[in-house]
């Protein structure tokens, strides 16, 4: 184990496997900056396939995916690539779970919205973002439902907060659809939106934990959406446009026109296919971001061909994932684990985009050099499908290099990595030993590539 660990420092510690440096991309050597992005400061082929694949299907692209959009030299790939992903169901899976972050969608305190209701909820969410139904459509739904929480999954919009008051409410909506948090909307304006929430009233019915959402007397509900969606659509839209920016170009980031579409494949198509997506990230100013800590598992698990272990906390009723769900299809945010905590997974306390976190921790660091289900994992990667009649085996260590570089970054490795990776193999004495094997050379590999910032940022 030691000399793994001495071999692997030596690894990550050379030229073409440099990471975590103190600025992001201060120090990238220059057969990477040519492999990120194009002399015009545009990202290259495979940086842009595998930024779609994450940014729009929360996962990283499969290696036929990878080198078929950089082989292509058709002029409209981009376009095709973005339509075929919004069409997808990784796509209605992956943005799902982002607005179930900013909807609060968890059984467990503080939320408590309870299991059943949680699953009809996500349900109604990922039907939202599947069919593209316009946000003020979507919201209106949401403002104006009643009904059983079980049943009526909209309903769920009034359960889903830890202050089920008029002036609780009137903080969500203008939190959600207008991008005013708690603690900065005026108190005049908080007094003003509860007035069209004081009817709203929740009961319990016989049934385990089910509660009826439902209004007495004059119900003023509908006012509030011809308010928001009506006179002050164009702040909505605004909200809108800068709450999906923010989940692609980071918080901070230049800000839309105040009119716009409200539906989230059109804005989303518009910003993919715009100018400012195709920047490169190492002098083109894209803005890199570490990826999800969903889709770190998924990759890990994906290219492992590991099984997720993921069951509910609460005693009532006890739930068990399938093995094969992927980590980003949780629908419910009190179902976590210890890697989805330390990589940055909200607890959907608050529903604030800042409750995901994306800074890379020392103890992030300190899991990807030595944890033990990661090394557990590399025997997989190297060799997908086990070691039985494998055609992997045969091929010559370069081309297996490639194999690796293809499927964890979505690139061909560079004439300088390939040379390195050989160069050491040469120098261990691998190509004078008769039948020797370079396995445990390419589990170094693996576990530096994940340990690089190419493959745990978005660049």
């Amino acid at each position: 184990m030691t000399a793994n660990i001495q071999r692997r420092a030596f690894l990550a510690g050379s030229a073409a496997f440099a990471a975590w440096p103190r600025g992001l991309f201060a120090d990238v050597p220059a057969h990477l900056a040519t492999a990120w992005e194009k002399p015009d400061g545009t990202a290259t082929d495979a940086v842009m396939a595998r930024r779609l694949h994450l940014d729009l299907a929360g996962r990283i692209p499969t290696k036929a995916e990878a080198q078929a959009y950089v082989e292509s030299s058709d002029p409209g790939k981009r376009a095709a690539l973005v339509d075929r992903l919004l069409a997808s169901g990784d796509f209605a899976d992956f943005w799902a779970m982002r607005f179930c972050d900013i909807l609060r969608v968890k059984s467990e305190f503080p939320i408590n919205l309870w299991p059943n209701a949680v699953y009809v909820y996500h349900a109604r969410i990922r039907k939202f973002v599947e069919n593209n139904e316009p946000w003020d459509e979507f919201g209106r739904a949401l403002l104006t439902s009643q009904g059983s929480d079980f049943r009526d999954a909209e309903a769920n919009f009034f359960r889903a907060t830890d202050r089920r008051t008029p002036e609780g409410w009137a903080e969500a909506v203008a939190q959600t659809f207008l991008g005013i948090p708690p603690d900065a909307l005026p108190e005049k304006q908080r007094a003003e939106m509860a007035k069209y929430l004081e009817s709203v009233r929740i009961k319990s019915t016989r049934e385990w934990k089910e509660e009826v959402v439902f209004s007495e007397g004059q119900d003023r509900r509908a006012e509030l959406c011809d308010l928001l969606f009506g006179r002050r659509r164009a702040d909505v839209a605004a909200a809108f446009h800068a709450l999906v920016r923010g989940w692609i170009f980071g918080p901070g980031g230049n800000q839309p026109a105040a009119a716009g579409r409200l539906g989230l494949k059109d804005v989303l198509r518009e910003i993919a296919l715009s100018d400012e997506y195709a920047r490169g990230s190492v002098t083109g100013g894209f803005p890199a971001r570490r990826i999800d800590a969903e889709v770190l598992d998924d990759a890990l698990c994906s290219l492992g061909e590991a099984r997720r272990h993921y069951q509910s906390p609460a005693p009532e009723p006890f739930s068990f994932l399938p093995g094969q769900r992927r980590t980003v299809c949780i629908e419910d945010g009190s179902i976590s684990s210890s890697f989805l905590t330390l990589f940055g997974r909200p607890a959907r306390d608050t529903g604030l985009p800042d409750e995901r976190k994306s800074a890379v921790t020392s103890k992030q660091r300190l899991y990807l050099f030595n944890s033990t289900r990661l090394h557990d994992l590399l025997p997989r990667v190297v060799m997908p499908g086990g070691w039985n009649n494998n055609p992997l085996s045969k091929l010559p260590l370069a081309k297996r290099v490639d194999d690796l570089y293809w499927r964890i970054l979505g690139r061909e490795p560079t004439d300088d990595e390939r040379r390195h990776v050989t160069g050491l193999w040469k120098r261990r004495g691998g190509y004078k030993k008769k039948g020797a094997k370079p396995s445990v050379l390419l589990r170094d590999v693996a576990w530096c590539l994940f340990n690089t910032k190419e493959f745990l940022y978005r660049v």
